[in-house]
């Protein structure tokens, strides 16, 4: 998994090293500096940054072969940041359509470097005293995790709603995971829609020998087996009137009683509630205890879907790239293009959805890099075809298409074109030079 609290920057020049490591320093991040490419190679090797930044002009080879070199690697290159005092238009678009995210010209402002790091690896620019993101870096998901992180010291049960998919579950893993703080205390979830009543009964509060037929020994409840730690109860508004009232009962007592038994068994277990419907409403008609929702709603989380916080799409697209890369030693690159496709879509299923395609995307694709058609997009032509079209001439045909397409949606106003597009107004002055393209008359 990328470590999330690192960059790797790799600058010959003493003052210049100096002033943006004291500025990275100011800004809470931790960084790795170098002044040689071969010493970065070797700690890219061993660790995968959060980002890169590197000088063109090295004492030992250029950051364009050093970029290379990472390319024919094992590891894919994390997102990378050129800087140059000697650049050509040329190799700035030669070093884009390898992958590299940004190429800037010396000298620079600062805050111009950061707001581009912060666009390629916001990760960087989380508070390091809270964490990593762990749930997501959109605002709305760090201010959640804050708040699991407060609500873990208090001895409440927690709600979490939302459209399913959206990670109710990881949010209660992580949960239990702060309340636990490491020890081996126990997280057991069942999902309360997937069972017959019957059976979800005996699977929560368990049974003794010959309670029924079937029952050939005596078996503990997951609230017993839960105690210590987390039980979660996933999709409770799916639940029967009749076992809303057993749950009631067991909440309001921490207290279990095993089917067939006369015994009433103390159980001390955190409680995790889940659910995609909205209880209130369910409530209203009828369908929903009262005194269970007010007793199961002290705490409440709600986590937004995906459309909402599209920070997180390429934040997880990334992790999943990512955690394929460490199972199955196979690398996969997301190409710009593809990362605002997938910006760009709804995601019905949320972020299991989105899990879901990327990870087919990377299992069924036949080269490394991942364009839009791997995620089902429609087009003249695939990204890339072995029969068709090299990577250069890939890579150009969809540059051409996205700089005619953003210039058309800004209705071909350049400050506007090139700040959707993350670059400067003569870079695109450039590229629409380069690709004969003009405003229609």
């Amino acid at each position: 998994m990328i470590n999330t609290s690192r960059l790797c920057l790799v600058e010959d020049d003493a003052i210049m090293r100096a002033s943006l490591c004291q500025r990275f320093k100011i800004e809470d991040i931790g960084c790795d500096c170098f002044t040689h490419a071969e010493e970065a190679l070797g700690a890219l090797a061993e660790r995968q940054y959060a980002a890169l930044i590197s000088d063109i002009r090295l004492p030992d080879m250029s950051g364009e072969n050093l970029y290379i070199r990472l390319l024919d690697s094992e590891r894919p290159p994390p997102p990378t940041i050129f800087i140059t005092g000697y650049g050509t238009i040329d190799q700035a678009v030669r070093l884009l359509k390898l992958g590299a995210r940004d190429y800037i010209t010396k000298p620079f402002d600062l805050d111009d470097l950061l707001a581009k790091l912060r666009e390629v690896s916001p990760s960087l620019f989380e508070d390091m005293h809270q964490g990593n993101a762990e749930l997501g870096v959109s605002p709305v998901m760090r201010q959640i995790k804050n708040t699991l992180d407060r609500m873990a010291a208090h001895r409440v049960d927690l709600l979490i709603t939302g459209e399913s998919g959206v990670g109710k579950e990881y949010a209660a893993r992580y949960f239990a995971q702060r309340y636990n703080k490491g020890t081996d205390k126990p997280f057991i979830a069942i999902n309360c829609a997937a069972l017959p009543e019957d059976l979800l009964e005996a699977e929560l509060f368990g049974h003794v020998k010959g309670a029924f037929t079937g029952a050939t020994k005596s078996r503990r409840g997951m609230f017993e087996q839960a105690s210590g730690g987390v039980l979660f109860l996933d999709e409770v508004g799916e639940t029967s009137p009749r076992m809303q009232a057993k749950l009631l009962r067991t909440i309001q007592e921490r207290v279990v009683q095993p089917i067939g038994s006369e015994d009433q068994i103390p159980v001390d277990v955190r409680l995790v509630y889940a659910t995609n419907r909205d209880l209130k409403a369910m409530v209203d008609r009828g369908e929903f205890r009262e005194d269970l929702y007010f007793r199961i709603n002290v705490a409440h989380v709600h986590i937004p879907p995906l459309r909402e916080r599209k920070e997180d799409i390429l934040w997880l697209a990334h992790r999943v790239v990512e955690n394929y890369f460490n199972e199955h030693q196979a690398r996969r690159l997301i190409l710009p293009l593809t990362e605002r496709y997938l910006e760009a879509q709804p995601w019905p299923g949320n972020l299991r959805e989105l899990a879901n395609a990327v990870e087919r995307a990377c299992i069924l694709s036949p080269q490394e890099v991942l364009g839009p058609r791997e995620f089902g997009a429609s087009g003249e032509e695939p990204l890339l075809s072995p029969d068709h079209l090299s990577l250069k001439e890939a890579m150009e045909h969809y540059e051409e298409r996205l700089l005619r397409e953003t210039l058309e949606h800004h209705e071909w106003r350049i400050a506007e074109t090139a700040e959707s597009l993350g670059i400067s107004r003569k870079n695109l002055w450039e590229k629409m030079k380069r690709y004969d393209i003009s405003q229609p008359a």
